[in-house]
């Protein structure tokens, strides 16, 4: 049996895809430490100095792109001429764009400096603090609708013996939804993905009249 498609092209791309979120400010810096003089040169350590603050966590990304509407039934004839065995026409509209990938989710801000040690070095010295954990990812973007369907009309000359004409319709699907984004990058993990795009709506129905040219 010989099949005729008669439906909207698919996309070959997704849509974009979201942006990285911006990465997380730096902690603030540790408290200095502070010592006395108890005599003959040596010093006691009074307050020693204080690691530097976690960073703050990065940023979420940003949603990917909503797909686009998928592309309409293309033409609203078909010209069989004289027809011989068994022919099927597929009629409907094409799928929707997939949606983007969510954006990544930002980096961990740097910890902050350590605290200043005191005059004398009579206390031990503090560290950096810890990085922020990487931001969130990004949703993924919904996906496009299908495209829609049209009145169709097949037209043919002549049914040879044993010819036949089926017709058939289909809906236009939705894209694929777009993917999550992942989270940040950091020392000490990050905010988890984002969540799946929404699915779109299929297309509207399409109709075929089999007609015989006069």
């Amino acid at each position: 049996m010989a099949t005729i498609y008669v439906k909207g092209d698919p996309y070959t791309y997704p849509a974009s895809s979201g942006y990285k979120g911006n990465m997380g400010s730096q902690g603030t810096r540790g408290n200095a430490g502070s010592s006395t003089d108890v005599g003959c040169g040596n010093y006691r350590c009074d307050s020693p100095p204080t690691d530097g603050a976690p960073g703050s966590p990065g940023g979420t990304g940003t949603t990917g792109g909503v797909g686009l509407k998928g592309r309409p039934v293309p033409r609203p004839d078909v010209y069989l001429g004289e027809v011989s065995g068994q022919v099927l026409v597929v009629v409907g509209g094409g799928p929707g764009q997939d949606g983007g990938q969510g954006g990544q989710g930002g980096d961990g801000g740097p910890g902050g400096p350590p605290g200043y040690r005191d005059s004398h070095n009579a206390c031990n010295a503090a560290k950096d603090g810890p990085q922020g954990p990487g931001g969130k990812g990004g949703n993924g973007g919904r996906s496009g609708d299908g495209g829609d369907g049209a009145s169709v009309t097949v037209w043919y000359t002549k049914l040879l013996p044993g010819a036949n004409i089926e017709t058939t319709t289909e809906l236009g699907q939705p894209g694929v939804p777009g993917q999550p984004g992942s989270g940040g990058s950091s020392s000490n993990g990050n905010l988890g993905p984002g969540g799946p795009g929404s699915p779109g709506q299929p297309g509207s129905p399409s109709y075929v009249t089999v007609r015989q040219q006069p």
